[in-house]
């Protein structure tokens, strides 16, 4: 089951619940950002309701975590 969780600057838990329904997942990488579009893929509903999460990340933090993730997981397997 796909989701996604955030916590917003008032404290307040925020959930998206993609539950059963097929997800897709789009990358934008720009300049300065890096954004995942992750959206259910319920073609019966309109637009408007279909339930989805945008993640902003900006891009050299995206890239210090991949470096990270990367070194990891070299380590790992050695």
């Amino acid at each position: 089951m796909s989701y996604a969780i955030i916590r917003g600057a008032n404290g307040r838990r925020h959930e998206v619940d993609f539950g059963e329904n097929p997800v897709s997942v789009s990358v934008h990488p720009g300049k300065e950002n890096f954004e995942l579009f992750i959206e259910a893929d319920s073609n019966e509903l309109p637009e408007s309701q279909r339930r989805f999460a945008i993640v902003n990340i900006p891009i050299h933090v995206f890239n210090r975590a991949m470096a990270e993730a990367a070194k990891n997981r070299i380590l790992k397997e050695v």
